[in-house]
């Protein structure tokens, strides 16, 4: 008997974790898809994509029958195999019920294995700060998924408490964000993920995200985003590093408009704000130079200017 429960469990979580692995494939699936996929009726189907959501798995029905994964919510888990799907998922609903100790326990384990993948063949370090399985991100995800606005008390430079819209959670430079409205002044702002606390789900309704956010962030490469991109800015980049950009993304909507005989290369992109351009710009001096437009060019040259006396500062010391 003892046995027979065992192999029960066992195929259970086999199969939560080859579920999980179907919506990370499709875009979506129906009950009645899945069930004939995986050879068990609707049933018990149903009953596991309620496993799946009471696990903090973010599996929503679009309409009767028919199931999506929000994969802005939750990502990155394509590189585990069924089986460590499962053991995911089991872990997740099992230290729901034992308490925060076991949950911030379950976290640190979770985190570790994210970052340090060291036996697989593709490699990928995110540093977070706060763990995609945390009791933070779950309240979030929760609110989101529900439209539902949330409060929270929000640390930074004058701490105060916020009531918002969430909508997006985001990463960029080691960091986890709340993309949110807040109710307050009704923009749209960006929240450090481990500088909110007392998070609470609340019955007001969200007024619904704007349409051409997941865009937005689409094309973003740092948090400093806001708008529509319409600052056009072209930079030139010397030959010693001209390779970087013509190997990958670096800049919102980048685009190389010449490759010159020296090596070196003009490159375009679309910014929301100067300080989306000091930020996207900065690491890369002193191996870029802007070339238009000349307000941004004088900004670069002024901040380069007081970085260099302070460092002159410095050495007179």
């Amino acid at each position: 008997m003892v046995d027979n429960s065992h192999r029960a469990v066992t195929r259970r979580l086999m199969r939560l974790g080859r579920i999980l692995r179907i919506f990370l494939e499709r875009e979506s699936a129906s009950t009645s898809w899945i069930s004939q996929d995986l050879g068990v009726n609707a049933r018990t189907i149903q009953r596991d994509l309620k496993a799946l959501k009471c696990a903090g798995i973010p599996v929503n029905e679009e309409k009767k029958g028919l199931y999506r994964l929000d994969k802005n919510l939750l990502k990155d888990l394509e590189v585990f195999d069924d089986a460590e799907l499962a053991l995911i998922v089991a872990l997740k609903d099992l230290v729901s019920h034992l308490g925060r100790p076991f949950e911030r326990a379950a976290d640190g384990l979770l985190g570790r294995i994210c970052d340090y993948t060291a036996c697989r063949p593709v490699y990928i370090k995110v540093k977070s700060d706060v763990p995609l399985s945390g009791k933070t991100m779950s309240r979030i995800i929760k609110a989101i998924q529900g439209g539902r606005q949330i409060s929270f008390y929000y640390e930074g430079r004058s701490s105060h408490g916020v009531t918002a819209e969430p909508y997006r959670i985001a990463y960029f430079d080691g960091v986890w964000y709340l993309v949110a409205r807040d109710t307050n002044d009704r923009i749209i702002k960006k929240y450090v993920l481990s500088n909110m606390s007392d998070i609470r789900v609340l019955r007001a309704a969200s007024r619904g995200m704007p349409k051409d956010l997941d865009e937005t962030l689409e094309g973003s490469v740092n948090i400093w985003f806001s708008g529509e991109r319409t600052m056009e800015v072209l930079i030139e980049v010397d030959a010693a590093w001209a390779h970087y950009f013509q190997r990958r993304w670096i800049l919102p909507l980048q685009e190389i408009c010449e490759t010159r005989d020296d090596g070196s290369i003009l490159v375009r992109f679309f910014a929301c704000s100067l300080e989306e351009i000091m930020m996207c710009l900065k690491p890369w001096l002193p191996h870029v130079r802007v070339i238009s437009p000349p307000e941004v060019a004088g900004q670069v040259l002024e901040d380069f200017r007081t970085w260099v006396a302070w460092q002159g500062e410095t050495w007179n010391c």
